[in-house]
């Protein structure tokens, strides 16, 4: 079943955005029947502005990209919605123990190509859009999944001096590790680490490296884990062209 929860941005009175908040709510609804999903597998809730994503109330300045994160729909699926309805397992869960948190993780971890990379523009450290996006899932991943552990790694591409790197992939792991923060995650629930220009995708030193190159370099890779950086689980694949 899927569950869909409806948000509006802090423009406009709470009455009417919680009724605009329901309206979106139920187009999404009506979106998922015109192509075959039956209303009655879908749940709706709706928040109005009481859940921002961006703290643009009370008269605080925001621009229209921040008003627009604001302004969404969160789409999530559940296996078991009805806690009073006996489920079927799938055949290839049925040897899984759902109160045992290992086989659990496992299971997890064969799910983690949702979990992004992170690019930044050269000598950067700004969160593009996309990535801004890409991050509110995560957050709300992380939320829904309160004993995983984000493991945050800050790189840059093999320009410049080993020193400045350094500090650049550090400030490129932090701005992703406070970004998280701002949307609810536990600061004890994070760790960081930044290895500045020595984990390239690909070594610029041996070849002669396209913009394409240099671009896939410049990261902030991100993996769920259960303890230290001592985990060494799957993490997401980096496609290297």
């Amino acid at each position: 079943d899927l569950l869909v929860a409806s948000h509006t941005d802090s423009r406009a009175s709470d009455e009417y955005n919680i009724t605009l908040s329901n309206n979106r709510a139920k187009a999404v609804t009506e979106y998922l029947g015109a192509r075959g999903i039956s209303a009655d597998r879908v749940r709706l809730e709706w928040f109005g502005e009481s859940q921002l994503i961006n703290d643009c109330g009370n008269g605080k300045p925001c621009n229209e990209e921040n008003h627009q994160l604001n302004r969404r729909s969160e789409l999530v699926l559940e296996a078991f919605p009805d806690p009073t309805k006996q489920y079927d397992i799938p055949q290839e869960l049925k040897d899984m123990d759902f109160c045992e948190p290992e086989d659990i993780f496992e299971k997890i971890q064969e799910e983690i190509n949702d979990i992004p990379t992170i690019y930044f523009d050269f000598d950067k450290s700004m969160l593009r859009s996309v990535h801004k996006t890409e991050l509110e899932r995560t957050a709300i991943m992380l939320k829904r999944m309160p004993n995983l552990m984000l493991y945050i790694e800050g790189h840059t591409d093999q320009r410049g001096d080993e020193e400045y790197n350094k500090k650049l992939s550090e400030r490129r792991a932090q701005v992703v590790k406070d970004y998280l923060k701002n949307r609810g995650v536990e600061d004890n629930r994070l760790e960081s680490q930044w290895f500045g220009k020595t984990k390239p995708i690909h070594n610029c030193d041996e070849v002669t490296c396209t913009p394409a190159m240099h671009q896939l370099n410049r990261r902030t890779e991100l993996r769920v884990g259960k303890s230290s950086f001592g985990y060494t689980g799957r993490q997401k694949k980096v496609d290297t062209m």
